[in-house]
């Protein structure tokens, strides 16, 4: 039986990755750099990398991913690697590993420049980068005798409010640390993606009660497909609590069969095949929602291949409290 384990623990050791961190320039350009190494199963001296590069000015993760065979590096800016890649890369590294250091050059697109990276043992993200995402604010947005403070990510560029003045000590103390989270993981996960990454917001209530907000991403990062969505918050002012679901206001209301005797038999017929918005409950279960002034805003929850039925619907107070 040992024999046996320690026989699947050498086969498996070769195809275990393990990541390395490197800081040097690119040129002139500070840069950090890192990889995981996937060893070949039967040659540990070559094999596969992947990882991320990002200039220090800059903190925008670039995807790489390339080869090593003996003590040379291959890497190009893809999240996948095949060496017929390289001859249309736009950006490919060539580099030579001496010691703790990877030496070489980047060739950029129609410029080269030389490149000197040594390991480190500091994580990229989590102690440089990081720790330097700053919030700067903006601007302010008067909601009667409440304001919002707008402040902007400064690498990411992505923006969100804090609550200001109006507000308690207690409710600024409350939901503007849930804010700085918000923000935070959202600058970070646009800082991963050197792709496409947009957000932008709906504030639909604003008053002494509650505060209401959509976030509506559209995001691709990399594979088959982009992600689009909504994603909704509400603050109780009163009780300090994220409201997370809307039958905890209204815990009477049937949302579904509301919905469906509103709206199902004004729908085109298409569209009822095709998204099969109220045939049951299921798209509902998981529902975006948000309060506004005159009712509540409702969004179906459908798997990634139906993103296009995404559409929002409404019922307002009075319904929601008529029998």
């Amino acid at each position: 039986m040992d024999k046996l384990l320690k026989h699947i623990i050498i086969t498996l050791l070769p195809i275990i990755g393990w990541s390395q961190s490197y800081v040097g320039t690119v040129g002139n350009y500070p840069i950090h750099l890192e990889v995981t190494v996937y060893p070949n199963a039967n040659d540990t001296t070559s094999g596969e990398l992947e990882g991320f590069y990002f200039y220090d000015s800059k903190l925008i993760s670039i995807p790489i991913s390339g080869s090593y065979n003996n003590e040379s590096v291959t890497l190009i800016d893809d999240y996948y690697f095949t060496p017929e890649k390289v001859f249309d890369a736009d950006e490919v590294f060539e580099l030579k590993k001496k010691k703790n250091q990877l030496i070489g050059t980047l060739q950029l697109k129609d410029k080269t420049f030389k490149v000197a990276l040594t390991e480190t043992s500091q994580e990229s993200l989590e102690d440089f980068r990081n720790p330097k995402l700053t919030f700067v604010k903006d601007s302010v947005v008067n909601y009667n005798d409440k304001q919002l403070v707008w402040f902007t990510e400064y690498y990411s560029k992505l923006p969100l409010f804090r609550l200001g003045n109006g507000f308690t000590k207690a409710q600024r103390d409350t939901f503007n640390p849930i804010l700085d989270a918000i923000h935070l993981s959202d600058a970070k996960d646009k800082l991963d993606c050197n792709s496409w990454f947009e957000i932008s917001y709906d504030v639909n209530l604003v008053n002494n009660n509650f505060i209401s907000y959509l976030k509506h991403y559209s995001v691709y990062c990399g594979g088959a497909h982009p992600s689009h969505g909504n994603v909704g918050y509400t603050f109780n002012l009163e009780t300090l609590e994220v409201v997370e679901d809307i039958e905890l206001i209204y815990p009477k209301v049937d949302f579904f069969q509301k919905l469906k005797d509103k709206y199902q038999h004004s729908e085109n017929d298409v569209q009822d095949e095709e998204c099969e918005t109220f045939v049951d409950n299921s798209y509902w279960q998981y529902k975006t929602w948000n309060l506004t002034s005159e009712g509540v805003i409702l969004i179906p929850n459908y798997p990634h291949a139906m993103t296009p039925c995404v559409e929002e619907y409404f019922l307002s107070y009075s319904e929601l409290l008529k029998e």
